[in-house]
């Protein structure tokens, strides 16, 4: 015999779980449970309240063990088992009532044959996301809740309906993460490794060159290929050589996946150029990169001006609309006052190196995934290159040609930087000068806001001064990639390392009658004399 009783208060004093009932594990067998249901009271009181359930055996209903934790790492292991029985036999439980006499109704449950269906073992582990944490503040206590029946019957109302609202909760924000509490805000580590194959005494290249016509795949055969971009660019140039009319004809006005020891390169091909010689004809074209297709001929000119306020991130953003291009501004954002930028006849790409130029940034593309970042265009100020950290470390192993020259120019230590109608007028001084030798005065539109003043004004000093320009030729590797304009280059030749800005890359590939395939990148780099 199981006896069920509630009695008792709810309260609010302490905090646990629900109310559960729990079974103990037994055996399973076939078993007959009835339920039975009494009701007895006077002529005015429902006086007390009971259901007996009797069985003849345990019956096995489910176990649920939890491991829980605190906010961290979520380990947790859950115990499931599933039961199938073959029939359920089940009558409609009903209760009359006649005057101040119950009628008694009987409910019976028969199980046949009951079998284990199936052990289901699950353990979650790894850690947790981001996510909101929520606990009741107050829960219900574990004991007996009494309920009282003081009122008189009414037929109106057959059904007794027991209400219980959700209890309040508090819920915050975690931070995810592992072995550690997810409510510390860590500062993450970011640690700038720098690219810098190892130095060998011998270098096996393995160099593949693969070209491929985006729309539909089709294979295009090419014997020469260039690729050349440059900080102050919205798209690369260069040149590709097929191997038969016929593949020129595919390639052309349409975009080629090209792909060079795996780093791929999605250009146009533009023009063609056909020379014929007996015995020696040659086929090619010119190209432009993928961010060509927003300038002309292939998009219009229009005019613009912001006629509400926006923030720099904004006008870049309003400039790729509809063009299936995203944006990455790695410059410090701003806001530009209502009607304070215009331009007129430019295209979407001649707009957005407009834009990114007026605070001294250049743009970087991913044309395979169709992304274009705003960068300074320097990175690391000149005068800073000797404790920052490099970007790619080349090794006199890897460098096929190196030259140098150096050229004079004025030296800047301070500039006055200042907008137009809805500007601001800023000095902007280079740390550790006097700031008494000035540079000719910057005025742009877009100079709205202190933020605009500063990184416009350091990038016209940095281009002062005596530079000295390397051009440098070397292999593109696994672990060598282009090197991107911008990219802060060490050259390390025995115990001295030679720190300087990429200021253009040109990538060179072809293959002679024999099939050997050559692959160089050249590199021009600046840093102050």
């Amino acid at each position: 015999m199981i006896s069920i009783k509630l009695g008792g208060y709810y309260s609010r004093e302490k905090a646990h779980s629900p109310i559960k009932v729990r079974f103990l594990t037994g055996d399973v067998e076939r078993v007959l449970m009835s339920n039975y249901f009494d009701c007895a009271w006077n002529e005015s009181e429902l006086g007390t309240q009971h259901i007996d359930m009797q069985t003849d055996k345990p019956i096995k209903f489910e176990s649920h063990s939890d491991l829980s934790h605190t906010y961290t790492d979520e380990i947790r292991a859950d115990w499931e088992q599933v039961w199938r029985v073959s029939s359920v036999n089940s009558e409609v439980f009903t209760l009359t009532f006649d005057s101040s006499k119950p009628r008694l109704s009987l409910i019976k449950f028969g199980w046949n044959e009951p079998q284990t269906k199936l052990n289901q073992y699950r353990i979650d582990y790894a850690p947790i996301l981001p996510t909101y944490v929520c606990r009741f503040i107050d829960h219900p206590v574990n004991g007996h809740v009494k309920l009282r029946l003081n009122g008189n019957f009414n037929a109106q109302s057959a059904n007794v309906k027991l209400r219980f609202s959700v209890p309040e909760k508090v819920c915050f924000w975690t931070l995810g993460g592992g072995l550690i509490r997810s409510d510390d805000d860590i500062p993450t580590l970011d640690r700038k490794i720098p690219i810098e194959p190892q130095l060998q005494s011998s270098y096996i290249m393995q160099p593949k060159i693969t070209c491929k016509r985006m729309s539909d795949n089709t294979d295009i055969i090419i014997s020469s290929f260039s690729y050349s971009i440059g900080r102050g660019q919205f798209s690369a140039t260069g040149s590709i050589k097929f191997g038969s009319k016929t593949d020129m004809d595919r390639a052309l006005n349409n975009e080629l996946l090209v792909s060079i020891n795996g780093y791929q390169f999605v250009v146009i091909c533009e023009q063609p150029n056909v020379s014929l010689k007996f015995g020696s004809n040659s086929y090619s074209a010119s190209i432009r990169s993928r961010f060509a297709l927003l300038s002309a001929p292939y998009a219009r000119q229009s005019n613009y001006t912001n006629s509400v306020d926006k923030t720099f991130a904004g006008l870049l953003s309003d400039s790729l609309a509809n063009t299936g291009w995203s944006l990455k501004n790695k410059m410090i954002d701003f806001p530009v006052p209502k009607n304070a930028f215009s331009y007129r006849e430019l295209t979407p790409a001649g707009a957005f190196l407009r834009i990114a130029q007026s605070v001294g940034g250049i743009l970087d593309f991913d044309d395979v995934k169709k992304e274009v970042s705003v960068v300074p265009e320097w990175p690391v100020n000149p005068w800073d290159t000797e404790t920052a950290v490099c970007d790619v470390i080349l090794n006199e192993s890897l460098i096929l040609e190196h030259s140098t020259r150096e050229t004079i120019n004025q030296e800047n230590n301070a500039v006055f930087v200042r907008g137009e109608q809805q500007g601001v007028a800023c000095k902007i001084k280079r740390r550790d000068t006097l700031g008494d030798q000035y540079a000719p005065d910057i005025v742009d539109s877009l100079i709205t806001d202190n933020q605009a003043a500063r990184q416009r004004g350091t990038c016209e000093l940095a281009r002062s001064g005596n530079k000295k320009e390397s051009t440098i030729r070397t292999k593109l590797l696994t672990n060598l990639p282009p090197i991107r304009p911008g990219m802060l280059v060490g050259i390390r030749y025995t115990d001295s390392l030679y720190k300087a800005t990429c200021d253009s890359l040109s990538i060179t590939a072809s293959v002679n009658a024999s099939g050997a395939i050559t692959v160089n990148q050249t590199i021009k780099t600046v840093s102050n004399v």
